[in-house]
């Protein structure tokens, strides 16, 4: 069995801007859909237009993946919206809307609050235990199973898939971060579009791509020789 202390910066981040939405008011929102999400791109591409190439963003630190670029509605209503997206967080709902690839390409999409609170939920009940995270299993290169025994848990700490409502397992890895296992819904992907990839490559963009929302918290995912997904590892960015 091994074990890591929790760093206070995973309890900060932890705590960012949405991270304390009620799960149960997440149940009466609307479901993100398309149209939601090209309104508010139409909306970011006429006020990038009309400001020389400025992007309406908040200026966000030390923020996780797909986090760092949040919409600011303050900058598009009502000129370039007549009002906040219902179920963004800032009316209420349970979506961040984000901008990704926002050099190159940028994207207008949707990260699910709900799993950050979830996570924020399982991080008080450790951190009530005791200043340690006690771990189990190794599940992959750098990914563990917390110890269930010591935490009293009869399962695995899930949250629900914003792509189908199904359980996502909950991980830890050795930088002392919460991880979510998307491997599942990524595969179901590939398989419905009959895609291919090499091992090596980060597939976790095909979540976004067939869906509005980004895989908060989850690590990097590539392919086996089967074309499975799995966890990466620096060996499969060499080509080793």
């Amino acid at each position: 069995m091994r074990s890591f202390k929790i760093s206070f910066l995973l309890i900060a981040t932890l705590l960012m801007s949405g991270c304390l939405y009620p799960e149960s008011e997440k149940a009466g929102n609307q479901i993100p859909g398309e149209a939601q999400v090209e309104m508010v791109q139409n909306a970011v591409e006429k006020y990038q237009e009309d400001s020389g190439g400025m992007l309406p963003i908040k200026t966000m630190e030390n923020q996780r993946e797909y986090l760092e670029y949040q919409i600011d509605f303050e900058m598009l209503v009502p000129n370039y919206l007549d009002e906040r997206p219902e179920n963004s967080y800032e009316a209420g709902g349970s979506y961040q809307y984000v901008i990704i690839d926002a050099e190159n390409d940028p994207k207008v999409k949707l990260a699910d609050l709900g799993i950050t609170g979830e996570i924020r939920s399982l991080t008080i009940r450790l951190d009530a235990m005791g200043e340690y995270v006690h771990l189990g299993d190794e599940i992959g290169p750098n990914v563990y199973q917390l110890d269930l025994g010591f935490y009293k848990l009869s399962d695995n700490p899930t949250v629900t898939s914003p792509y189908s409502g199904s359980a996502l397992n909950v991980y830890y890895n050795g930088g002392q971060e919460f991880v979510v296992d998307y491997r599942e819904e990524i595969g179901r992907i590939i398989s419905e579009n009959n895609l291919q990839f090499e091992t090596g490559e980060d597939i976790r963009h095909v979540l976004y791509e067939y869906t509005p929302i980004v895989p908060i918290y989850s690590p990097e995912i590539t392919v086996d020789e089967k074309n499975q997904p799995i966890f990466m590892t620096s060996r499969h960015k060499s080509g080793q």
